[in-house]
């Protein structure tokens, strides 16, 4: 295949424009815009330079600063019917031949001859010319855009079209062409829109798309991310040094990430809260600041104790921006005024009195109350000490009792019914049992055994901590499973793929010897008593071939072993994590010596020979 030379070179820009998308959606959506257009434009023969996507919550825009208008001119090459089909004995055409002919465009006597293992065939070339890139982009763009992977999406009257908030405008030009992609009922045109409030939503024609960002930005619209993540880091630094010399940004890249998506033009400022709020945990306060208000929270470099100032980004401009700010602080000081009073209120009930409110919460319909569950985290951890997490020592009363009190702060006013804290479960539960004069052990217990809380979160610090840990996933594990929660495809309500990920890591993180197939039985036994109809034995089944399989893909993903190591070692040797892992670094490091060669060609022969007589072993994989 050769291609011939293009023409001209044109930028090309395409720009999506909604409703405001939830910040979190808006990085992956863009890393997929630039990947899907990328892989778009190299099948279609469309080369391009200087591909980058930019976004705010209300657009997303890719921006070629150079793409070819039109394709290159192709030869290729059609492969015919065998010679002895295209033509007689007596070496005269037949339909078959000349019907190749006329379908490639050439002549029967200008086809060549190709031959491969099944012998000799006819062979014509000829010169497919380039299409406009504008034809290409109306065909390719639609699917692109609405190929674009999200969390959620929605419908939004009549139309089948699928987007995370509806669709307001499309813009698509080449040059300064506008590109009529369709898109459902939309028509791509040259017309974008402005900040809703700086610019009162006003309409704005490009001319072409590198005059966009700055047409944009003529009507209130920094369609940058990069440049509104400048802005908004040095705005804030600026107000802190007007304020105070010591005065620190607490670093924060995730709420920054969150909050550069949040706005199409940042304008940081400083507010202000109570010291009397002071009296909360630190991590009540930036919990309030940070997961309900987009707030960034400030401490001092000298104390590392928090000032009571917090730092947050406007979308909008200055005006009136006094106001913003007291409207900011009265919403603020609010949700403190609540956390502290919850705060105190729950001071009022004992470790004991919160343990007893839990047979009162369902756990899962069916399945028992929370109360139940804890003593079932009980018994198991006890069961997990005694066999191989204990290292060899009596099961510690600290260990019982953080079981007993690990799930008590879900009926807390700070937690409980979806209030304003919940992503501090554990942490306000140690913090109650501390207060109440709980030993450190207990109290560390209650705190770390939710970790950890994602898929690479840190570990539980201490040995406690991590087998309560692992007590309350294998639980979760198996009640879901019965219960009917098992994951299917792209669905697992209730994470469990999350908890084996995270039995497996503090199992390895341990270094000790434990057997999983038997933790996972006695975790069923703790939930078979609400079995009813349902067949624990057959649960456990699955789960067991679910849990290898997690540990396949976390072995070779994860920790780098050979997948031909992990497939000949899990099926014998999975029951004991450390030990299979051993035992498939260990293969991995054999299997290229030849002395190990010569024994499995050994093996598959014996094996070969007996067939039936002897186990399968996975050895023959390697």
């Amino acid at each position: 295949m050769t291609q011939s030379d293009h023409s001209t070179f044109l930028p090309f820009l395409l720009e999506i424009g909604s409703e405001e998308i939830p910040a979190r959606f808006i990085p992956d959506s863009m890393a997929e815009l630039e990947r899907l257009s990328a892989e778009a434009f190299e099948n279609a023969h469309l080369e391009c330079g200087g591909l980058r996507v930019m976004a705010t919550p209300r657009r997303l825009a890719l921006l070629v600063e150079k793409m070819s208008s039109r394709q290159p001119d192709r030869e290729v090459e059609l492969k015919g019917p065998p010679v002895s089909v295209a033509f007689d004995d007596q070496g005269q055409p037949t339909p078959a031949g000349e019907g190749f002919a006329r379908k490639a465009g050439v002549s029967l006597a200008d086809c060549g001859r190709g031959s491969d293992k099944r012998g000799e065939y006819l062979v014509a070339r000829k010169v497919e010319p380039g299409r406009p890139a504008a034809e290409v982009l109306t065909e390719i763009m639609p699917g692109i855009i609405l190929g674009l992977p999200f969390r959620k999406v929605m419908r939004w009257g009549d139309h089948d079209l699928e987007y995370p908030r509806p669709l307001q405008w499309l813009v698509a030009l080449l040059g300064t062409d506008v590109v009529p992609l369709e898109v459902d009922y939309f028509t791509a045109g040259r017309v974008t829109r402005g900040h809703r409030t700086l610019a009162r939503d006003a309409e704005v024609e490009i001319a072409d798309p590198s005059a966009y960002t700055e047409a944009l930005r003529a009507v209130g619209v920094i369609v940058d991310h990069q440049e509104r993540r400048t802005l908004i880091s040095e705005g804030i630094q600026r107000e802190l040094d007007n304020y105070h010399p010591e005065a620190r940004l607490v670093a924060d890249g995730e709420l920054l990430e969150e909050v550069v998506f949040l706005c199409e033009h940042p304008t940081p400022f400083l507010g202000s809260y109570s010291e009397d709020y002071f009296a909360l945990p630190r991590e009540v306060i930036t919990t309030a600041l940070k997961a309900h208000q987009r707030y960034f929270s400030v401490d001092s470099s000298g104390t590392d104790g928090l000032m009571p100032r917090f730092a947050a980004a406007r979308d909008g401009g200055t005006e009136h921006l006094d106001n913003v700010v007291r409207g900011n602080e009265r919403v603020l000081n609010a949700r403190l005024a609540d956390a502290l009073f919850y705060w105190e209120f729950d001071q009022k009930k004992s470790p004991d009195e919160f343990r007893a409110m839990l047979d009162s919460v369902t756990w899962l319909e069916g399945f028992g109350s929370v109360g139940d569950k804890a003593g079932r985290l009980g018994v198991l951890a006890d069961w997990l000490w005694r066999n191989g997490l204990g290292d060899g020592e009596a099961t510690p009363a600290h260990l019982l009792r953080a079981a007993e009190l690990c799930k008590s702060d879900l009926v807390s006013e700070m937690i409980r019914d979806g209030k304003e804290f919940t992503k501090l479960e554990g942490f306000i539960g140690a913090r109650y049992a501390s207060l109440a004069g709980e030993p450190d052990e207990v109290c560390r217990g209650i705190e770390h055994h939710y970790l950890p809380r994602s898929a690479g979160g840190d570990l539980p610090p201490d040995r406690i901590s991590s087998v309560l840990s692992v007590a309350d996933r294998l639980d979760n594990v198996a009640g879901c499973w019965l219960a009917g929660f098992a994951p299917t495809g792209a669905k697992d309500p209730y994470a469990l793929r999350r908890h084996v990920l995270a039995i497996l890591r503090i199992l390895l993180g341990l270094e000790e010897r434990v057997d999983l197939e038997a933790a996972l039985s006695e975790a069923m036994k703790g939930v078979a008593c609400f079995a009813g109809d349902r067949k624990p034995a057959e649960a456990l089944v699955g789960i067991n071939d679910f849990v290898r399989t997690r540990m396949a893909g976390f072995f070779t993903d994860n920790l780098d072993c050979s997948p031909e190591a992990v497939r000949a070692v899990l099926p014998v040797r999975w029951r004991d994590p450390q030990d299979a892992l051993d035992w498939t670094r260990a293969l991995a490091g054999f299997r290229d010596r030849d002395d190990f060669q010569l024994l499995a060609t050994g093996f598959k022969r014996c094996r070969n020979i007996l067939k039936d007589d002897v186990l399968p072993l996975s050895l023959i994989h390697i």
